[in-house]
Order: C-alpha cells, then sequence, then structure tokens
C-alpha cells in the first residue's frame, strides 16, 4: 500500500490527536500505533513526529512528562490537554466534512 505524502501530512495532526485522546503515549509508541493501525500506510519518521508534538505542546493541545520506568531510559509521555480536545473536535468536524465532500463528488462522478 503506497501512501500519499501529502494526504499523510495534512492528516498527522489529526490523528495524533485522536491518539492521545485515547491514553498518554511517548513519540516512538505513536509512530508504532499509527503503522500498525493504518496497516502500514502511516509510516512516520521520528523527524517527522517530534517536531509536530513540540509545536502542538507549544500551541497548548499537548502537555508532555518525562517518566522513568525501572531498567528503562526516561521517556517523554504526551498527554491531550483541554485545548487539544478542542481542537481535536474542531479538525474532526473539517475531516468529516472534506470526506462527506470529496464522496459527494467520487459517487456523482460514477455515474
Amino acid at each position: 500500500m503506497r501512501s500519499d505524502p501529502q494526504l499523510v501530512k495534512g492528516t498527522v495532526r489529526l490523528l495524533v490527536l485522536r491518539l492521545l485522546e485515547r491514553e498518554p503515549m511517548y513519540g516512538y509508541q505513536m509512530i508504532q500505533h499509527l503503522k500498525d493501525r493504518s496497516e502500514g500506510y502511516f509510516r512516520l519518521g521520528e523527524g517527522a513526529l517530534y517536531p509536530l508534538l513540540h509545536e502542538m505542546e507549544e500551541q497548548g493541545f499537548l502537555r508532555a512528562e518525562w517518566r522513568e520506568q525501572e531498567g528503562r531510559l526516561k521517556r517523554r509521555y504526551y498527554h491531550l490537554a483541554a485545548k487539544g480536545r478542542k481542537e481535536l473536535a474542531r479538525r474532526l468536524e473539517t475531516w468529516q466534512d472534506f470526506t462527506r465532500a470529496v464522496d459527494s463528488v467520487l459517487e456523482a462522478s460514477h455515474v
């Protein structure tokens, strides 16, 4: 399955917000979840994800904290902030409007 880099870039922020709505995660964990849940369609590198996470944290959408587990390296866990929940709702609505409009055009073009 080949992914379109422009489509991926345009949806990653929404996907990250949705992942963090469910549970706090660290960066590599998000990368793996996106890859696994999309059957390999979303293959993000750390160089793409971490700048986005830092930007979203600066915007107040995410909070981050370092956690240490015995026998492991410290990991920076990201949590969805209240402002991030509002942003997720806004982006989900926009996504649903967009996909509805695209589906309408595709269906109309098929007949």
